[in-house]
């Protein structure tokens, strides 16, 4: 398709800034903007590229920036107005149905049809089994509600509709416009595509070669269908359409084979570069496609695979990480299987478990009925109680707040008082909503793409995955509220209709230079049945190789039963090291003497993700920097810095801000009441003292003449751990201060120095100070356990073994260490 495109485009004569292209997806955009680039030799003014969303409502993603109602918005009224239907009366039940009817309503959206003008009643009459009926008086009631709820707001399938057909409007802006790859099964985007049809300077580029008898071409699952429809809405037929050469490939015997002409074509052998393997189970098949991506990217080839479901997409990650293969995946993870949207549930869920609606009660009340406000303060009172543990600042996190937030505003705005049930399903629908995405990996050489992103994309080797009936194709939105007949009646689309897309994709992708047709036995435990597509090309004699097949699931399968083969987990004992050490790597030479080991002696460092959203160290980062010039500041004044510092970090429109702030609040009273109260004092002072024959480094938060300060936003160290010697910071950096090595001048006071620990933890911001005596032991017990440590590893030679800690902070480096092998 690329190909065509600059045939098309090289042979209008119109400068490249002078055109607009429309392409199904955004991917196919990054696709055609890498191609001109390529094409132009070097720096082009691109012209205006326009991804059409080509699949339903459901499938695509929207970027409406008009005034709409949320579909969330929609789900929660539907919701509340179902749960009053006797056959329903809970939100708990009706929710799910409320999310399908939303789909439906959508649907008939998409296709220009207004579900208030129909009367249902009437439509669904008596000779139909009572369940219909009985929807059909829900529909003329919840249809009749819903305009006046929207307020003259569009939905945002009508808002994206509106908008693809606000683009004729504008082609005479243009010397040259261009469709390109669609198949013009969505109306909106089939309007489109006649209007630059009937252009002078408009230009469409179908899919595939069209060809085909009108019999075959009206059938709803043929390829061309969509196609068909569209050119006989504009009076045009085959011969109208002008083929594009890009050299040879199989589509004409595709094109035969996904026909229902008798004859038997005698070219079946153009299909020779596809290589069907038919695997024992799903987990096998994910196995394979790594075994192909592996030796393909060992070629230096660049790979497709195609995965047309998530859980697929899941399988196929697995298996590539597991074999060391860096991928490009546009599939996102559902929020609930990230660990804040697990531990969100979970709470929930135990509550529902343990019949404890009491305390739900009681939180739900205490925040004014805002579940968004109510999970907040659980956060913040309590984040122990959440498991498993999570970052409420990483991208995932952030995403999960938003979908959160926006529910609790429906629900406030809906006048809806919740139950834990309801509480508990309203959550579980706005999370499962989520799909948590990473960046996309330009520089991987593998990219694994649903069907409908595939469009315009293709690779040295493509895999085709999933191919069994009903996963590749499947069959399309079939909904439970009328009879087929009815639903094809009012104008829902066929579910044939998305067989019909993917059996193109098939055909197009299959056209790649080396092709890979897998599928499994089984799945789920539940025997399989080979996709249509496979059948069809095997009828009509396609001569597709699966000796390939063989070897590659030999491989796979010999590598499950792989000889053990030792490795060497004895600890590292490099030689002995006496460079200078800041007091702050001691703990981990204490905790975990392997990330001691890697950390100061290999100096490797963990990077930041550049896609990483803030975390907790960014925020202690803020609070250190702002406390640094705490002077003649009201809190007022403090906060207000913080809130500056954060903005610029998160964003003002962050979620996590919402978290900052409010910890900011409770900070900055308390750290400046007791930072004025100190003697003049300076802040991240550097410091040395010598011990056992090793220099000692530290930079001290805040030091003055006889104290030691260590701002804490997290939780310090206990007494137990400090009198042991086993946390050592700030008792070092106490006897630095004791032994003269900080650049201040000093009197006696600092002979017999006072520490104190600045707590700024959520919930318990307030100073922990010890006394000259306790400083003293607790010097006593650093300088012991600092000599301990230095005659062991440095002069004794002892290795830096590898040890189990539950502190996350000594595992960093725990895939270098292998302790799991």
């Amino acid at each position: 398709m690329s190909d065509a495109l600059w045939h098309v485009l090289s042979a209008s004569g119109v400068d490249l800034s002078r055109m607009l292209i429309f392409l199904p997806s955004r991917r196919a955009v990054r696709t055609v903007e890498k191609m001109l680039a390529e094409k132009s030799g070097g720096a082009v003014i691109l012209p205006e590229l326009v991804a059409l969303g080509e699949g339903a409502p459901d499938e695509v993603d929207d970027d409406i920036v008009c005034d709409t109602i949320s579909n969330t918005a929609r789900v929660v009224m539907l919701a509340k107005l179902l749960a009053a239907d006797a056959s329903i009366r809970n939100i708990t039940t009706a929710l799910p149905v409320a999310r399908d009817l939303v789909r439906m309503t959508d649907y008939l959206e998409n296709e220009g049809v207004d579900a208030s003008t129909i009367d249902w009643n009437a439509l669904v009459g008596d000779e139909y089994a009572a369940h219909f009926q009985h929807k059909a008086k829900l529909l003329e009631i919840i249809t009749r509600v819903l305009p006046a709820y929207y307020a003259g707001r569009p939905t945002q399938t009508a808002a994206r509709n509106s908008a693809i057909r606000g683009w004729t409007a504008h082609l005479n802006d243009y010397d040259l416009v261009v469709v390109c790859a669609s198949t013009a099964s969505v109306p909106a985007t089939a309007d489109l595509m006649r209007a630059v049809a009937r252009a002078p300077h408009g230009r469409i580029i179908l899919s595939g070669k069209y060809s085909g008898d009108n019999t075959d071409l009206t059938r709803a699952t043929h390829p061309y269908n969509a196609e068909y429809k569209f050119l006989t809405s504009l009076g045009l037929t085959e011969s109208d359409v002008q083929p594009i050469d890009v050299g040879a490939s199989p589509i004409d015997f595709l094109n035969y084979a996904f026909s229902n002409n008798p004859q038997i074509p005698d070219d079946g052998a153009m299909v020779r570069h596809c290589h069907l393997i038919e695997c024992a189970r799903e987990s096998e098949e994910a196995a394979v496609v790594a075994e192909i991506a592996t030796r393909a990217t060992h070629e230096n080839k660049s790979v497709l695979i195609i995965t047309p479901d998530a859980a697929g997409n899941q399988r196929a990650a697995f298996a590539l990480r597991a074999r060391g293969i860096d991928a490009d995946f546009s599939g996102g993870v559902s929020g609930t299987m990230t660990n804040t949207g697990r531990a969100i549930l979970n709470v929930f869920s135990d509550w529902i478990d343990a019949g404890d609606n009491a305390t739900f009660e009681r939180l739900y009340a205490a925040a004014g009925g805002n579940l968004f406000e109510m999970i907040v303060r659980m956060v913040d009172e309590n984040r122990d109680a959440f498991a498993p543990a999570f970052d409420m600042s990483d991208a995932a996190s952030m995403q999960i707040w938003a979908a959160i937030k926006n529910m609790s505003d429906c629900i406030r705005d809906a006048d809806i008082k919740l139950s834990l049930s309801d509480a508990y399903a309203f959550l579980t629908d706005a999370i499962s909503g989520v799909s948590v995405r990473g960046a996309m990996n330009s520089a991987a050489r593998v990219v694994v793409l649903g069907t409908i992103e595939s469009r315009m994309q293709t690779a040295d080797v493509v895999i085709l995955t999933g191919l069994n009936e009903g996963m590749f194709p499947a069959r399309g939105y079939e909904n439970a509220w009328l009879p087929v007949r009815l639903a094809t009646q009012i104008g829902l689309p066929s579910a044939d209709r998305k067989v019909s897309l993917q059996a193109l994709d098939f055909m197009n992708l299959s056209c790649g230079p080396d092709v890979y047709w897998t599928r499994s036995g089984a799945s789920g435990g539940v025997q399989t049945a080979e996709s249509r597509f496979i059948s069809r090309v095997r009828a009509r004699g396609g001569a597709f190789d699966t000796a390939a097949g063989l070897d590659i699931l030999r491989v796979v399968r010999a590598r499950d039963d792989a000889a053990p083969r030792p490795l060497d987990y004895s600890a590292p004992t490099p030689p002995a090291d006496w460079s200078d050490v800041y007091v702050t790597a001691l703990e981990k030479l204490i905790h975990n003497p392997y990330t001691f080991y890697v950390n100061h002696i290999l100096k490797l460092r963990v990077l930041d993700d550049y896609w990483a959203a803030p975390d907790a160290r960014q925020f202690g980062d803020l609070v250190h920097g702002a406390l640094e010039s705490f002077g003649n500041k009201t809190a007022a004044d403090l906060v207000a810095d913080m809130d500056a510092r954060a903005r610029s970090i998160l964003g003002a429109d962050s979620i996590i801000y919402h978290f900052w702030h409010k910890r900011f609040l409770e900070i900055a009273p308390v750290a400046l009441e007791y930072l004025n109260a100190l003697p003049p004092s300076v802040a991240e002072t550097a410091g040395v003292v010598n011990i056992a024959g090793r220099n000692v480094r530290a930079r001290a938060d805040r030091i003055w003449d006889g104290g030691v300060l260590d701002i804490k936003t997290g939780t310090p160290p206990t007494k137990k751990q400090l009198a042991e010697g086993n946390m050592p910071q700030l008792p070092l950096e106490a006897y630095i201060l004791q032994s003269g090595g900080f650049t201040i001048s000093t009197t006696e006071k600092s002979r017999t120095p006072v520490m104190v620990f600045l707590q700024l933890k959520s919930g318990a911001v307030k100073p922990i100070e010890y006394s000259a005596d306790d400083t003293a032991q607790m010097i006593a017990a650093a300088v012991d356990k600092t000599t301990e440590l230095f005659n062991m590893y440095s002069a004794g030679g002892a290795p830096y073994e590898y040890r189990e800690t539950s502190d996350q902070k000594y595992h960093i480096y725990d895939d270098l260490a292998r302790n799991r092998d």
